[in-house]
């Protein structure tokens, strides 16, 4: 029932952005996309409703519920608001988005680590087809580490050689196929870097998975950086179709966008080398408070540790 309605909202709003775009505000869709319309409010549904089929030793903390909202959030506002249309006016505003959809959204859905609830809430034939999905050949080959970092930098850094950017914002379909691949990427890398179980049953250790998630950034930095430090005008469509703010220069905005390519993302990748570390040393202290000496065994208090 839940679902049905949210399809006939989906219909609603698609027909509004159809005949009376003008007169919607600035929440609602410039764009409707269906696929993210209801991408994003069908997961809300059923996130809420798994949360509520979850006992409280496996219930997500208000910490990881937080995170995950904010990611959803994060997505629907940058893709489905009005703020869509000053992305394709200001080259640090598409930036903005982009960085969200790659970086910010799924690094806080990973944190949020969701699908188990999301499994409980979604319909049955649903949890197994992706039940499916996961156990093939494809899947397990993209989630490994090499992979999945190599997919995560080809769509964030491909869609910015000027050339193929060009083509993107002046060409809707390829437009909404760089803003899908960014989140996709992001998805795929983070929820396997970001995996708070240990090894087995995650397929890599704490510290390779933290030490994954830093050594990406520095491709992202030497691509940002020259965007920001550059003086020719790399983006020259914010030009031709009229800057939102024209009393941004050109060179100004390229480098406020180069400068959030650059600097976020790179807080971010830090964040999960640490995220990584904490992680293996909570198991590391987990593993000693767990730990039974077998009978006979002699026990010798490391008196240098200072434990």
């Amino acid at each position: 029932m839940a679902e049905a309605l949210i399809l006939l909202a989906a219909i609603a709003v698609d027909l509004a952005c159809r005949v009376v775009p003008a007169q919607l505000p600035y929440l609602f869709p410039f764009i409707f996309n269906a696929p993210v319309f209801l991408g994003c409010w069908l997961t809300l549904l059923w996130y809420l409703r798994g949360l509520s089929r979850t006992a409280p030793p496996h219930r997500p903390g208000p910490v990881r519920r937080g995170f995950f909202l904010a990611g959803l959030t994060g997505i629907y506002f940058v893709l489905q608001t009005h703020f869509e249309y000053m992305a394709q006016h200001m080259f640090f505003l598409n930036r903005i988005q982009a960085v969200t959809l790659g970086m910010v959204a799924p690094f806080c859905i990973a944190i949020g680590w969701m699908p188990d609830v999301l499994r409980r809430g979604a319909p049955s034939w649903l949890s197994r087809a992706c039940g499916a999905l996961a156990a093939t050949r494809a899947a397990r080959f993209f989630s490994h580490l090499i992979p999945a970092m190599a997919v995560f930098l080809v769509t964030t850094d491909f869609w910015l050689i000027p050339a193929v950017h060009f083509a993107a914002m002046i060409n809707p379909t390829l437009y909404a196929a760089m803003n899908l691949s960014c989140l996709a990427g992001g998805l795929l890398f983070w929820l396997v870097v970001l995996d708070p179980r240990p090894k087995p049953p995650a397929r890599f250790s704490y510290l390779a998975r933290g030490a994954a998630g830093f050594l990406v950034m520095f491709p992202q930095i030497a691509i940002s950086s020259y965007i920001a430090l550059t003086s020719r005008d790399l983006y020259s469509f914010y030009t031709l179709c009229g800057r939102l703010f024209p009393n941004i220069s050109p060179a100004y905005d390229q480098m406020l966008g180069g400068l959030i390519q650059w600097i976020p993302p790179g807080m971010m990748n830090t964040a999960a080398l640490i995220i990584g570390l904490n992680a293996l040393r909570l198991a590391d202290q987990k593993a000693e408070q767990d730990f039974v000496p077998p009978p006979g065994a002699k026990v010798y208090d490391a008196k240098w540790t200072g434990r």
